[in-house]
């Protein structure tokens, strides 16, 4: 097999990875298609190989899908035979082997360019914990938790994307405080195992930013959860770190209020 048949096998096969993982997902052609942004008749001569959209489109396609980049991996494969068949015939000497793939140096642009999406979700995801924190003390937990839970799909897939420095530094500030506010509310709820793990988490995202007011207040938090599921002995340690990590600000004071007041009831 020639570099042309391989390539055109390859495309090929990719198409029809696509068309596989496109009815796992429940999806039809033309349910994928708006998701995309790709018409539908594109979408069905991809699965037969007959049509070759660019990166964008499987790029598009392993988000919809959560596939963890598969296809874009297996498309930049595909486009690294062709890269080598085309310097083969114009660079018998081999000089072009020296460089990256040109296609390989656009995709970085475009990565960088591509936030107009990222920062939309960005600021919807910031609006709904500004809100979430407006409404505690208003709306039941369980109503609280409905509106939350789904955020941790957008920032699942926000953290696994690329955004400039101060769009990933708003992006962590905003995941510290959905994760506390979701361990806040399963303490409510008495859900003792289930608030441990998002106030865990509160504090590693605030940690990996280099938060130190967020630790504290992650740590109010989980000594919070302790001095309920154990007792004030277990919240002691939690709170001591905290303050290591507070300033002077409202983490600190929380940190310092002794006795906590009971959680509330989940009606």
């Amino acid at each position: 097999m020639d570099d042309s048949d391989e390539i055109s096998a390859a495309r090929r096969a990719l198409g029809r990875r696509l068309a596989h993982l496109r009815r796992a997902a429940g999806l039809t052609q033309h349910g994928l298609a708006p998701l995309v942004r790709y018409a539908r008749s594109s979408i069905a001569s991809t699965e037969t190989g007959r049509q070759h959209p660019d990166r964008t489109f499987w790029c598009r396609c392993d988000t919809v899908l959560r596939t963890g980049g598969t296809l874009t991996a297996d498309y930049d494969r595909i486009a690294e035979l062709g890269l080598h068949r085309e310097r083969a015939s114009t660079d018998p000497a081999g000089w072009a082997a020296r460089w990256e793939p040109e296609e390989r140096i656009a995709a970085r642009r475009a990565a960088l360019t591509r936030t107009t999406d990222d920062d939309a979700r960005l600021a919807h995801l910031e609006r709904e914990v500004r809100r979430a924190i407006a409404d505690n003390e208003r709306l039941p937990p369980g109503t609280l938790v409905a509106r939350l839970s789904p955020l941790r799909t957008d920032v699942d897939e926000l953290m696994a994307a690329r955004q400039h420095p101060p769009q990933r530094a708003r992006l962590y500030t905003a995941a510290v405080h959905l994760s506390g506010l979701l361990a806040a509310l399963a303490l409510d709820l008495r859900d003792f195992r289930v608030a441990r793990a998002y106030a865990a988490e509160a504090f590693d995202l605030a940690t990996a930013a280099a938060q130190p007011d967020a630790q504290a207040w992650a740590r109010a938090t989980q000594s919070l959860i302790a001095h309920y599921a154990g007792g004030a002995r277990d919240a002691l340690p939690c709170a001591e770190d905290g303050l290591s990590h507070a300033g002077t600000g409202p983490p600190r004071i929380r940190l310092l209020i002794v006795p906590r007041p009971e959680p509330r009831s989940p009606t």
